[in-house]
């Protein structure tokens, strides 16, 4: 859904509009969390493209409020931003980590709230161990399997050696691909001691990032706008068109349900997901 604010004329405000792309919550590949909250990575790509094909939009507005999430989530919203052929301008609201940081980074400015909280670059993957839990009950998991790392970290069974040092080497690959990408799109910005100090996925404070090189600016979120009609020649600061989502009841049904099963699988020990939080 795309709501256009602003003198218009032909559909669009005269002198084109800052598309603006809110990401709010956790970070999902699609569906969100509990009644629609979180970001589907789905959704987010797709108001980027329509930004990217849409004429009247000048400039892009990316304003980001959340902790991370899906490796592969952010992966998919960060080259979206990146394919954009037009100016682009990210702001980091209460909390833009780890993978929040992540999709902001592939912007051209990235202004950040003095207050906000950013940083925390690092991978991670977590799973439950039940199994004392199942012993007090009584209950026991039975697995047939086809090769000797096919049950690796179910939940019944303590993490051996030889899986805790494939599983590092995963999160170590995901986590060299999250400052890969980082140092592309911030180039030479976050060539200094400070950022790499950082890596050790510790949080910073705007003012912080800001002097290890991965925010531009600190303000609110009107300088960010203000950035983006400049860099996007729009008349003004009231001519914005705002990317959303109009959910029905049914929707909101659908993903209270699909939270419902991620849940669950998640605690019943499923595969876990490599994530950036």
């Amino acid at each position: 859904m795309l709501l256009v604010v602003g003198l218009i004329y032909g559909g669009k405000p005269v002198g084109g509009c800052v598309g603006v792309i809110r990401v709010e919550g956790e970070l999902f590949s699609s569906g969100g969390g509990v009644l629609g909250g979180g970001a589907s990575a789905r959704e987010v790509v797709g108001w980027l493209e329509e930004a990217r094909s849409d004429a009247g939009v000048k400039s892009v507005l990316l304003t980001v409020n959340s902790p991370g999430g899906s490796a592969a989530a952010s992966k998919e919203v960060f080259e979206a931003v990146r394919r954009l052929d037009k100016p682009s301008v990210a702001f980091l609201g209460e909390v833009a980590a780890s993978g929040g940081y992540h999709v902001a980074s592939a912007t051209d400015w990235v202004v950040a709230n003095p207050n906000a909280l950013t940083g925390s670059i690092g991978a991670r993957a977590t799973f439950l161990n039940y199994r004392q839990l199942f012993e007090k009950l009584g209950l026991r998991e039975e697995t047939v399997k086809s090769g000797a790392l096919k049950d690796m970290l179910s939940g019944y069974k303590d993490v051996s050696d030889e899986e805790r040092l494939i599983l590092s080497q995963l999160i170590n690959e995901s986590f060299d691909n999250l400052v890969s990408d980082i140092r592309t799109a911030r180039g030479e910005k976050v060539e200094n001691a400070f950022f790499r100090q950082a890596l050790d996925a510790r949080l910073l404070s705007a003012k912080q990032a800001l002097k290890a090189g991965l925010v531009d600016e600190l303000g609110v979120e009107r300088k960010a706008l203000e950035k983006a009609v400049v860099l996007g020649n729009v008349s003004s600061v009231g001519d914005v068109c705002v990317f959303e989502s109009k959910r029905t009841l049914a929707d909101l049904i659908n993903v209270f349900g699909a939270s419902i099963g991620r849940g669950a699988a998640t605690a019943l020990g499923s595969a876990p997901k490599l994530e950036f939080s």
